[in-house]
């Protein structure tokens, strides 16, 4: 069965990609360029609204050092707030997740478990000449039989990042695939995501519309759905 479109199309504008966190420091301590932000900000305030109503989605604030560090992420919704303090410890880091490095550092495998203990997704990298990830693969399992329920395969550009995801089912058949493009900042612009079911598709195209500082970072983003506005995010960004 595959996923609706408006749940993929929900995402954090800032959310760290597998190829922005493949290094073993990156997964412990976030940079400023790992989230793509220009001139090192101190602070970043990110909120997001639908156009449906006054209400926010969510709101995220990102605290970083002189160094461009991520000290702390605080993410506050409906669910409450959940605050995230850097550099995180080996141990948190490893907490229902498994990790095989190599010798620079680059995650080569991650395994994840459930509550009790049991394999329910892997993840292994594969690296181009030169240490750019170039593509993972991602298995599903079902907790109970350890069987694959489906394979997801993602390509990166040369600049790491993301540019195709593609999604099997246990049998090899597939099920939706996705494609994006960047600005020359490193911002996705456009994102089309085309979904098989018995046969038939269906096609959304996300398109992000971008307004920008003296730095070069975006402060607002428009998000349209298939033509039609969906929300937009708001970023007050601190120097």
């Amino acid at each position: 069965m595959r996923l609706p479109p408006l749940v993929l199309s929900l995402c954090l504008c800032m959310s760290l990609s597998l190829a922005a966190q493949h290094n073993k420091s990156s997964l412990l301590q976030p940079s400023c360029e790992s989230l793509n932000l220009r001139e090192k900000p101190c602070r970043v305030v990110v909120v997001q609204r639908y156009v449906s109503g006054n209400d926010n989605n969510y709101q995220e604030t990102y605290l970083f050092d002189s160094l461009g560090l991520l000290v702390e992420y605080r993410k506050r919704g409906f669910g409450g707030e959940r605050v995230t303090s850097y550099p995180l410890s080996v141990e948190s880091l490893s907490q229902n997740r498994q990790y095989l490095f190599d010798y620079d550092g680059d995650v080569l495998e991650m395994r994840q478990f459930d509550l009790r203990g049991r394999l329910i997704a892997s993840t292994h990298c594969i690296y181009a000449v030169g240490g750019n990830l170039a593509q993972s693969i991602e298995y599903a399992y079902d907790a109970d039989s350890g069987i694959v329920t489906r394979r997801t395969v993602s390509d990166y550009d040369k600049h790491e990042r993301l540019a195709k995801v593609s999604q099997y089912s246990a049998d090899e058949l597939l099920l939706w695939e996705e494609k994006r493009k960047y600005d020359r900042r490193g911002n996705m612009v456009r994102r089309v995501q085309t979904f098989y079911n018995d046969g038939k598709k269906e096609v959304t195209v996300e398109k992000r519309l971008y307004t920008f500082d003296r730095h070069g970072n975006w402060t607002s983003c428009l998000y349209l759905l298939n033509g039609k506005t969906l929300y937009s995010v708001e970023r007050e960004i601190s120097y």
